[in-house]
């Protein structure tokens, strides 16, 4: 452990006691993440060709 009480190598919890993360909720943050990075580029590349 560090100064601060906190382990150096890993978090110490029991990966096996998680519960899993909600796929559909991760599928949804990945749509709208793909989305909005696809309009960002479009708008970029309007401009870029003007």
């Amino acid at each position: 452990m560090d100064e601060d009480g906190l382990p150096l190598m890993g978090s110490g919890i029991d990966l096996t006691k998680v519960p899993a993360i909600q796929q559909k909720r991760t599928v949804a943050f990945l749509n709208q993440f793909v989305v909005h990075t696809v309009q960002f580029l479009n708008r970029f590349s309007a401009v870029c060709e003007e």
